[in-house]
């Protein structure tokens, strides 16, 4: 009797380790990729400010679908962009946040004719579909975890902490949504939309 009682807890004490392990790996997994993808937006925009890091990673949660309050007047809203914009970001296509859900598209590929237009608003208007309503709780949680990741990877981002306050107080007032900083949008010109990923594979722009 005794003999068995000892194999069960050690059979359950293999089982808590194992179990640990396996919730340890999946933590540690997110949060390299997190790393990676934070790598990968300072190295496409070393200047990003810490608010375009938040909105690189609540797009690559969220989607395009926030942006959306009917489909003539996001056509009209696009055409204007595209007609009053005269300076594009020299990248064409990148991968938002780490869950490779969605991508940002370059408008510049209408601009210069590489994509119809009628093709490029499809593409985002369809991966509205696919997009989640925004939740302020679960976003900030996630937002909480990409902080700590930042503040273990010790970046020097200008204005860190002010801005780290800032999207505290809107977070807790329930907004979500930010602008680029005003030095993100005077050096890299984001005109762009959200496509998600099977509509960006469609566009076939690798």
């Amino acid at each position: 009797m005794r003999k068995t009682l000892y194999s069960l807890l050690f059979s359950l004490c293999i089982v808590a380790t194992l179990l640990n392990f396996t919730f340890c790996s999946k933590a540690d997994n997110k949060e390299e990729l997190i790393q990676e993808a934070i790598f990968e937006e300072l190295r496409l925009h070393p200047k990003a400010q810490l608010v375009d890091i938040y909105k690189f990673f609540f797009q690559g949660t969220f989607g395009p679908g926030h942006i959306i309050s009917d489909q003539k007047s996001a056509l009209a809203y696009m055409q204007n962009e595209l007609q009053s914009s005269t300076e594009f970001d020299s990248v064409i296509w990148q991968q938002v946040g780490y869950k490779i859900l969605y991508y940002r598209i370059n408008l510049k590929l209408i601009k210069e004719g590489n994509i119809p237009e009628e093709k490029y608003f499809s593409a985002f208007i369809q991966s509205t579909d696919t997009s989640q309503t925004p939740s302020t709780k679960e976003w900030w949680e996630e937002w909480n975890f990409v902080l700590s990741v930042i503040d273990k990877m010790k970046l020097i981002i200008p204005n860190y902490e002010e801005d780290k306050s800032d999207l505290d107080k809107m977070l807790l007032e329930g907004k979500v949504l930010v602008h680029h900083s005003d030095i993100y949008r005077k050096l890299y010109h984001p005109h762009y939309r959200i496509v998600d990923k099977e509509n960006f594979e469609k566009l076939n722009l690798d």
